[in-house]
């Protein structure tokens, strides 16, 4: 057996099993694990496989269940799925995606509707997905961006509010939203510096 095929069998496998874990109603354990199997799976079925065009679709759809899932009516079962989906779809779509410019606009506009959507005082849905918002953009953006220095620095600066707004104890709002800010710039960075160019 290739490696390719190795890889391709094991992209499959995870997965396969991911979405079994993520799914499931019974245990918030293998629902996290659902995470670091769907996101093996992307990264080796956006490398092993020839057939790019068909993960990018295949990734793109996974993004839009993703985001339908922020915002519409769905099953208990179904209500952790979102950030997992998003995480993983966002992965291999930019590992994939020959639409690069239109990418990286498109995760700009994401990113800033999600730190928009977290200082908006109208709607708690909008609130509560903005985490999701900003980490699907800055992920797409730290794979497509041909900027790989500004996003670097994009992210450092994410890391450095982040912790300044954690660490005041003056304004709640600011201190309810370091972690985004932190988690946004941390998820950039490990991106961008695992970027072989």
């Amino acid at each position: 057996m290739t490696k390719q095929r190795r890889n391709q069998l094991i992209a499959i496998s995870a997965l396969i099993v991911g979405l079994a874990f993520l799914y499931q109603p019974s245990s918030v354990l293998l629902r996290g694990v659902a995470l670091p199997l769907l996101i093996i799976s992307a990264i080796l079925s956006s490398l092993s496989f020839s057939k790019k065009r068909v993960i990018e679709v295949i990734a793109g759809l996974g993004l839009i269940a993703g985001f339908s899932s922020l915002y519409l009516p769905i099953p208990p079962v179904l209500r952790s799925s979102p950030f997992h989906l998003l995480a993983a779809s966002a992965i291999a779509f930019g590992m994939t995606t020959r639409l690069t410019r239109f990418s990286e606009i498109a995760a700009v506009v994401v990113m800033i509707t999600g730190l928009a959507a977290l200082y908006q005082s109208f709607s708690q849905l909008l609130q509560n997905s903005g985490l999701h918002l900003i980490l699907t953009g800055i992920i797409i953006l730290a794979i497509v961006s041909p900027r790989k220095l500004l996003i670097e620095r994009v992210s450092i600066g994410g890391i450095v509010l982040g912790l300044v707004f954690l660490c005041q104890p003056f304004a709640i709002l600011l201190y309810q939203t370091g972690f985004q800010f932190l988690l946004g710039g941390l998820a950039g960075f490990i991106v961008v510096a695992h970027r072989s160019a």
